[in-house]
């Protein structure tokens, strides 16, 4: 089953126009300019049988055209790839790269990687096709059956980061939802706010090639400083903005709102929408929608949908979720929240332990053990939060573990643990106790030394060095002691 990029199963689009079609960092590209560069790349990848290397591709770089070109072009020619920004250090990619056993790197920035045993390309270079051609003679293997879309990365409790598939199945799912649920036409221009390896990038990704529309990425040089990102909605006229609720609150707080006034929608996913920030843009932005969503990576970016109204606002403390979409299902077992339905991701790569345990069936649909806690009412769903240490922060989905596993590999630790703040039930800071040798001098050390092997968002906030981590009767950390010894610590 082929997902193709002109996906005119789902509306009626005129791909050759000279409308933009996407707005980078590097260069903006009209739709008959995006729709040429994506052939011509999917084309010479074809020529070299890319699409017969049994191995998922590496998109390296950073908001960039060049990049939504490659993210294109693969899914055209019915090649699986991986995206990696840049923010991700040098240690992380070689364990993505050791995990899918990726050979081929389409680098869309200036700079090589660098890395032993792996075929690069800069995209960007003139040379591109010859040495595309050098990489076609290396080593063949015989197509999957199933294709995969793409694999993201996400944290693993065991130090390792886990590649959630998905399928063409899923991807043909979800921007059948997108097409038909959210009311979005052609006209619209999809503001992103999130790297392209995390998953909610996927909202825009996916729904403005489905749709004909225009997607401005937006770097975090900009995105870091509120008045130019302001500028920039405000120059190419957004209308929808995607992100996650702890990325728009300053603009729940400030003046110069009427720089946004293109904007039509904003919608959330990756953490809890609070429902001071829903009011707030419902008073603060007339005639604006927004949208709530909920889902993991393994069930393809989202799977309810509500539009949060005034009157939901007043009615309820804690916001909806949404309901299900359709061809999928929401199911309560034992407090915990099961999604089933060909959204659903496939499994982990190389990872039959952990899919055994979260991957199942339930009537005859694959579905997944979400880990996140919930109640349905009236067919509604309500999220309550994470049954385990896979938290989400700034709406990253980060394992704890991952990080204390990290400081254990640090030469000096003896004992590590870390754990997440909360407030109002919603995680608002990560932080770690360490137990250390004498060697080990202030946590600034401690905190360079995980940035070379976690990317910046699961630096915990704070460390602080305690003569022993305290165990529960299972052995293990425990956490709420662990919270009591930080915060009377203060």
């Amino acid at each position: 089953m082929k997902f193709s990029f002109e996906i005119r199963d789902f509306v009626d689009v005129d791909f050759h126009t000279e409308k933009i079609a996407v707005v980078g960092d590097d260069y903006k590209l009209t739709w008959s300019e995006f729709n040429s560069r994506v052939c011509e790349l999917s084309g010479e990848l074809l020529k070299n049988n890319i699409d017969q290397v049994n191995r998922p591709v590496i998109i390296y770089g950073h908001k960039s055209a060049g990049m939504i070109v490659c993210i294109y072009a693969c899914i055209r020619a019915n090649i699986g790839y991986v995206p990696v920004d840049i923010i991700y250090p040098a240690e992380r990619i070689k364990k993505i790269l050791h995990q899918s056993g990726a050979k081929l790197i389409l680098n869309t920035t200036d700079q090589k990687l660098g890395f032993e045993n792996v075929h690069e390309v800069l995209c960007s270079s003139s040379i591109f096709k010859e040495t595309l051609q050098k990489f076609s003679a290396v080593e063949k293997f015989t197509a999957a059956d199933d294709s995969l879309v793409y694999t993201i990365f996400t944290s693993g409790s065991t130090g390792e980061p886990k590649g959630v598939q998905i399928t063409t199945e899923a991807v043909q799912s979800f921007v059948r939802w997108m097409c038909s649920d959210f009311g979005f036409s052609s006209y619209d221009v999809f503001v992103n706010t999130a790297i392209l390896s995390f998953d909610l990038s996927v909202f825009e990704l996916m729904t403005f090639g489905a749709i004909g529309g225009t997607i401005v990425l937006t770097s975090r040089a900009i995105a870091s400083e509120p008045k130019k990102f302001m500028d920039h909605i405000a120059q190419y006229e957004g209308t929808v903005l995607i992100a996650t609720p702890s990325f728009v609150l300053p603009y729940c707080r400030m003046n110069g709102q009427e720089k946004l006034e293109s904007l039509k929608c904003f919608l959330f996913c990756g953490e809890i929408l609070p429902n001071s920030t829903a009011k707030n843009l419902l008073e603060n932005f007339k005639n604006v929608r927004v949208i709530n969503t909920y889902g993991p990576t393994e069930a393809t970016v989202a799977t309810t949908i509500v539009e949060i109204t005034k009157e939901i606002v007043s009615r309820f403390d804690s916001l909806p979720v949404g309901v299900s979409k359709p061809e999928s299902k929401l199911l309560i077992e034992e407090g915990e929240i099961v999604i089933a339905g060909p959204n659903v991701s496939i499994g982990y790569l190389n990872n039959p332990d952990l899919n055994a345990e979260k991957f199942v069936m339930r009537d005859g649909l694959r579905a997944f053990k979400t880990g996140d806690s919930g109640y349905l009412e009236n067919g509604m769903l309500f999220f309550n939060g994470r049954n385990d240490d896979l938290v989400k922060l700034h709406g990253y989905r980060i394992e704890l573990n991952e990080i204390t596993n990290a400081l254990h590999s640090v030469q000096g630790v003896i004992q590590a643990a870390t754990i997440g703040l909360k407030r109002d039930g919603v995680v608002k800071k990560i932080v770690s106790l360490v137990n250390v040798e004498n060697s080990v001098s202030d946590s600034v050390m401690l905190k360079n030394e995980l940035a070379k092997t976690l990317p910046h968002y699961m630096i915990p906030a704070d460390i602080k060095f305690v003569k022993e981590i305290p165990l529960n009767a299972n052995g293990k950390a425990d956490k709420k002691l662990l919270t009591e010894i930080y915060l009377s610590a203060r």
